[in-house]
């Protein structure tokens, strides 16, 4: 095969799947991984894809945090999944005194339950309002 067919081909491959290796790219193409390495010259130097959506992402994009890159997400994939591990760790609730819905904490969840307490209010000026009211009602005597 010619080298320029074969420099074709390799590009090609790793523009469609990024995710192989150069040892599979070579076996398909009927060359050694070596030679596909030499060929791709650099064309996946400094870059990954993106676990989620495939697409190539280097440590020095914008918004691209050393976290993310080895973990292998681009940037708008890294923010939906630094949202669905904040939703997976919190658990919702609806306050007694105003209605409002709020989250809590996983872990503020549990020491309050270990503790035989509960969540009822979202912020400590409903629960005194909420502690006045059932004060007042204690105190008439219902």
């Amino acid at each position: 095969m010619p080298n320029t067919l074969i420099k074709d081909s390799a590009t090609r491959i790793l523009q469609v799947n990024p995710l192989l290796s150069y040892a599979e790219i070579g076996r398909l193409l009927g060359v050694s991984r070596e030679r596909i390495r030499q060929v791709a010259n650099g064309h996946r130097r400094n870059s990954r894809s993106c676990n989620v959506c495939g697409k190539q992402i280097r440590l020095l994009d914008d918004g691209v945090t050393q976290t993310a890159y080895y973990q292998r997400y681009c940037y708008d994939c890294w923010l939906a999944e630094k949202e669905r591990r904040r939703k997976a760790h919190r658990q919702d609730f609806t306050c007694e005194w105003c209605g409002a819905h709020f989250s809590r904490k996983a872990g503020t969840v549990r020491r309050q339950e270990e503790l035989g307490l509960k969540i009822r209010w979202c912020s400590k000026h409903c629960q005194g309002k909420w502690l006045a009211a059932y004060r007042r009602h204690a105190q008439a005597g219902c």
